[in-house]
C-alpha cells in the first residue's frame, strides 16, 4: 500500500534583482541586436547598483504624446538609443527620423542625457563591424561610469529592499511622482505599522490608519467578482461600483455619509510582469458625481502623504 505523506508546498521567492533582470532580458529577447547591446552594457558595468529600464515611456512634448526609449538609466537620467541596421532602409529610415525627433523632444522636455549606438553608417549604409559596435558600447559604458562618479554621494544605488515597509519608514512619506509601490497588502499595512484584515487566505482591501480618524488605506484591484474599480488615465479619479445591483445605491450613500479619506494603492502589473500596488494618492468621495453616476467617484485630493514614523 502506498503511504501518502502531507507535504507543505512553498513558492520560491527569488532575489528581486535577479528576478527583475531575467524578466527584462526575456522581454527583449526577440530584439536580437538590442538584447545583445544591452546585455553587453550590463556585463561591462558589472555593477548591480545601476537599474536598467527598457522601453521606457517619455512625454515628448506639450501635446501629451509619448515616445519609447530603448534603455533608460533613471539614477543618472540617461537614455541609450540603439539604431539598428534595418532603420537605414526606406520606410524604417523615415520612422527612425521621426524617432530621432521624438527623442530630441524628450531631451527638451525631460532634460535627459541621450547616447546612441548605431549598427551601420546612415550615409553609406555600411554595416559596422563587431569591433566598431563594441567601441561604441565601451564609450557609452565609460560615460555611464563618469556620470555616476560625478554624482558622488548623491548617487542613489538600486537596492534590493526598495519598496519595503522599512524603506518607507526611512523615507517618511509617499509620493505619486516617485512611483512608490508596495508588493502586497500586508506590506501596505506594515508601512502604517498595522496589520491587514484577513478573510481566510485572503486580505481585505482596506484597513484603518492607526490614530487617524476616518482615514483608511485602500488597495483595490481593477475588477473582481464583487467589485468593479476603474482608475482614470491620469490616475486622479477612481470609480468604485458593486457588481450587485441591489447594493449599489446603499454603498454610495454609506460612503457619502462616512466622509472617509482613502490613502490608495492600486494593483497593477508592470511591463516585466510584476504585480505591485502602486501609490496613486489620497482620495475623497465626490458627492455630486457619485449620486449622478450611481457609483462611488473618488477624487484625488493630494499626491503625497506624510507617514507617522515615530
Amino acid at each position: 500500500m502506498t503511504r501518502l505523506v502531507n507535504m507543505k508546498i512553498t513558492t520560491m521567492e527569488y532575489d528581486y534583482k535577479l528576478d527583475y533582470m531575467t524578466r527584462l532580458f526575456r522581454k527583449i529577447r526577440n530584439k536580437r541586436f538590442e538584447a545583445y547591446i544591452i546585455q553587453r552594457i550590463w556585463d561591462l558595468l558589472n555593477d548591480d547598483s545601476i537599474r536598467f529600464v527598457t522601453q521606457q515611456y517619455f512625454k515628448r512634448n506639450e501635446n501629451g504624446k509619448y515616445a519609447l526609449a530603448d534603455l533608460y538609466l533613471p539614477q543618472i537620467n540617461m537614455i541609450v538609443e540603439i539604431d539598428e541596421g534595418q532603420h537605414a532602409q526606406d520606410e524604417h529610415l523615415k520612422a527612425d527620423i521621426q524617432r530621432s525627433i521624438d527623442i530630441k523632444q524628450i531631451k527638451a522636455v525631460e532634460g535627459v542625457c541621450i547616447e546612441r549606438i548605431s549598427l551601420c553608417d546612415k550615409n553609406t549604409l555600411r554595416a559596422f563591424t563587431l569591433d566598431e559596435v563594441h567601441k561604441q558600447i565601451d564609450d557609452v559604458v565609460a560615460k555611464i561610469k563618469d556620470a555616476i562618479e560625478k554624482l558622488g554621494d548623491e548617487f542613489q544605488p538600486w537596492e534590493n529592499n526598495l519598496w519595503t515597509p522599512e524603506y518607507y519608514h526611512r523615507k517618511g512619506y509617499l509620493r505619486v511622482s516617485d512611483n512608490d509601490y508596495v508588493k502586497s497588502i500586508d506590506d501596505a499595512a506594515a508601512v502604517f505599522k498595522t496589520k491587514a484584515k484577513h478573510r481566510g487566505f485572503l486580505r481585505a482591501a482596506g484597513f484603518d490608519v492607526p490614530g487617524v480618524d476616518k482615514t483608511i488605506v485602500w488597495c483595490p484591484a481593477k475588477n473582481n467578482k464583487q467589485w468593479s474599480n476603474e482608475l482614470s488615465e491620469d490616475q486622479t479619479v477612481i470609480y468604485e461600483c458593486s457588481n450587485d445591483a441591489k447594493k449599489k445605491v446603499k454603498h454610495v450613500k454609506e460612503h457619502i455619509q462616512n466622509k472617509e479619506t482613502r490613502i490608495t494603492f492600486f494593483l497593477e502589473k508592470d511591463d516585466l510582469g510584476f504585480n505591485f500596488y502602486k501609490f496613486v494618492g489620497v482620495f475623497r468621495i465626490d458627492k455630486d458625481e457619485s449620486l449622478k453616476q450611481n457609483k462611488c467617484v473618488w477624487v484625488r485630493i493630494a499626491d503625497e502623504y506624510k507617514l507617522q514614523c515615530s
